[in-house]
């Protein structure tokens, strides 16, 4: 490895905010299986505390002196610690990790906007969505979780992940630190960019359906769950007319794009672009599989397959958005080099 490309360097700061975002979706994918998204029923403070540790006094005095805040489990119910935690520490990680860190991002690429003018519009860009996803989780508490909210927060999560990959490989560029497997041929790059994309948008659009599903009431138990009947079919039948229909019509559009994006692959070169998809349908393949042992055995790992069914769609989601701005990189530094 060459020296300007060791891990210290500069360059891979989006890459580090990369992670710390994935480590943000894994903790607010675990408050939703544990049910925690209320368990802060104000914002940006916790009970009117800067802290976790809410005794269930605390909260039943909280919620006498805010009637206006009781959530959809009612004044009666309490959060435990752990309940508590998970949704303090997402917002910890997000407003006191990652917020300060995409500010210290945007002002260094901000003083080589002259000669990385990508990488800063890249930075900018990571931070305003950083303080929309702050305002949609704001908005999400005080909606008490409606799955319009929680869907668009996923995707919020979903397109801030892509823009510091998206930073990470122009800062690299940039600096003359690309690794040669990023390096793509930049005229294959521009005719295979639009269906890139596509399948990038296709396979968001299934995550987003999904999050959609598993927070609308109800229908994680439409198809019969916990039964052979459940799944592939849904309450063993092949045609669905009740209120099972948005569940079975995520797995009947998890199919249709599944379907394109092999039909898709099949169609590609050999080289990086078709090695990293491979990995999104493998990604993409297994959540399949994830999905249906969460609906054949619902009770005895509920929480460990849905946060897993949500991770392992991200990453198929984020091997082909990877795929997207790789094939995106090459053909945007041909154009840079032709206007110089």
């Amino acid at each position: 490895m060459e020296d300007n490309s060791k891990w210290w360097r500069l360059h891979h700061l989006p890459f580090v905010l990369f992670l710390i975002t994935m480590i943000a979706v894994v903790l607010g994918g675990s408050i939703r299986i544990y049910d925690a998204g209320e368990s802060c029923p104000d914002w940006p403070q916790c009970f009117g505390t800067w802290g976790f540790d809410v005794s269930e006094s605390e909260q039943e005095a909280w919620w006498e002196e805010n009637p206006d805040e009781i959530d959809s489990r009612g004044a009666e119910y309490r959060y435990t610690v752990w309940e508590i935690f998970l949704e303090w520490f997402h917002r910890f990680v997000t407003g006191i990790i990652l917020g300060p860190l995409c500010i210290l991002q945007c002002y260094l690429a901000f003083k080589r906007r002259r000669e990385m003018p990508a990488v800063s519009k890249a930075a900018n860009l990571a931070l305003v969505l950083v303080i929309i996803q702050g305002t949609i989780g704001m908005i999400t508490v005080m909606y008490d979780n409606v799955p319009w909210s929680v869907a668009v927060h996923l995707a919020g999560s979903m397109f801030l992940a892509i823009s510091l990959l998206w930073a990470w490989v122009q800062w690299m560029d940039a600096d003359d630190a690309l690794p040669e497997w990023m390096q793509l041929d930049p005229n294959h790059s521009a005719q295979i960019l639009p269906r890139m994309y596509d399948l990038s948008l296709s396979t968001l659009a299934v995550l987003i359906f999904g999050a959609f599903v598993s927070t609308t009431s109800g229908q994680n138990l439409a198809c019969n769950v916990g039964s052979y009947e459940a799944w592939p079919l849904c309450n063993g039948s092949l045609i669905v007319t009740n209120a099972a229909n948005l569940a079975y019509g995520h797995r009947v559009f998890v199919v249709i794009v599944g379907a394109w994006l092999l039909w898709n692959i099949r169609r590609m070169e050999l080289g990086t672009i078709r090695k990293v998809l491979h990995g999104g349908f493998g990604f993409y393949i297994l959540n399949i599989l994830i999905g249906a042992a969460y609906v054949l055995t619902f009770d005895d790992y509920e929480r460990l397959l849905s946060l897993m069914h949500l991770m392992f769609a991200s990453f198929a989601f984020l091997c082909i958005g990877f795929a997207c701005v790789l094939t995106r990189n090459a053909v945007s530094s041909t154009n840079t080099v032709e206007e110089e």
